[in-house]
């Protein structure tokens, strides 16, 4: 199962809010800080585009959604990432006063919260919409990795997010790769409260790597414009 968080501006850390509701339009159970744990998109040729140009509103895009990888909002933008079938796509609506209101009134708690939100955001006109696929590295790229040092990534072009496994004799990494977001997991083992940066795994060597979801910077609406 894929995982979204759910990001409201206003909280200074990532927030995960497990909304078991894989069945929904528009929420999967969630969590960033787990990024979008689960089988990345299949990227062939044979793979059918999304034909982004005939959406206008948030509506009209996560009506072909297949599961949610991540979203994030302020008083301005809601941006989201999410699987369409084998590609991924991300959207960025343009909030005014009543929309962003609904949007922050959603409450997590009940059991209709993804049809809230979906009301919420369904006439939310779209400032932008792109498809994301090519971006994807593929599991056979990612499998060169292993036996290489996380320093090896960041020479590539790779930037550390954060850690999301510690404290054993694996450490748990989260590297972004443009919009999207891979699961490092690499062969040493670190403190539960390491805030280092990423520096206990740059000399490290990497055991194991596959897609995470979308990155912090893809849903981050302070970054559109």
């Amino acid at each position: 199962m894929l995982f979204e968080k759910i990001v409201s501006p206003r909280t200074t850390a990532a927030v995960a809010l497990c909304l078991v509701l894989s069945s929904a339009p528009l929420v999967a159970c969630s969590g960033q800080s787990s990024a979008g744990e689960g089988e990345a998109p299949t990227a062939t040729s044979q793979s059918a585009a999304v034909d982004v140009s005939s959406w206008k509103t948030l509506g009209d895009a996560f009506a072909v959604q297949t599961d949610s990888l991540s979203s994030g909002w302020d008083e301005h933008y809601y941006v989201s990432v999410f699987k369409a079938g084998d590609s991924i796509v991300r959207v960025v609506g343009k909030l005014d006063a009543d929309s962003y209101a609904k949007i922050e009134a959603v409450d997590w708690s009940k059991e209709d919260a993804e049809k809230q939100l979906a009301e919420a955001t369904d006439a939310v006109p779209l400032v932008s919409a792109d498809d994301l696929t090519s971006e994807l590295v593929s599991q056979d790229e990612l499998d060169k990795y292993v036996g290489k040092k996380g320093e090896d990534l960041i020479d590539d072009g790779w930037t550390f997010q954060s850690y999301y496994m510690t404290g054993g004799d694996q450490t748990g990494t989260y590297f972004a790769k443009g919009d999207l977001v891979y699961m490092i997991t690499f062969n040493i083992s670190v403190s539960d409260d390491v805030d280092d940066g990423g520096a206990s795994v740059m000399g490290a060597t990497v055991a194991e790597a596959e897609f995470g979801g979308a990155s912090d910077a893809a849903t981050d609406p302070s970054r559109v414009g």
